[in-house]
């Protein structure tokens, strides 16, 4: 699965493969699983997870 991710610090945004943005937000891609589906999105650091693929 691929999510988009924006880069707080510059809006830059990408679609990632899931495993690389949980690396990035330093939490495990279940987590920005669950967060993805019961809130939308998923917050972290400097990034932010948006929605899937």
């Amino acid at each position: 699965m691929h999510i988009l991710v924006r880069d707080k610090r510059t809006g830059a945004e990408d679609w990632i493969p899931l495993e690389l943005a949980a690396q990035l937000m330093g939490m495990t891609a279940e987590d920005i699983e669950a967060a993805l589906e019961e809130f939308g999105e998923c917050e972290s650091g400097d990034y932010i997870a948006l929605e899937p693929d």
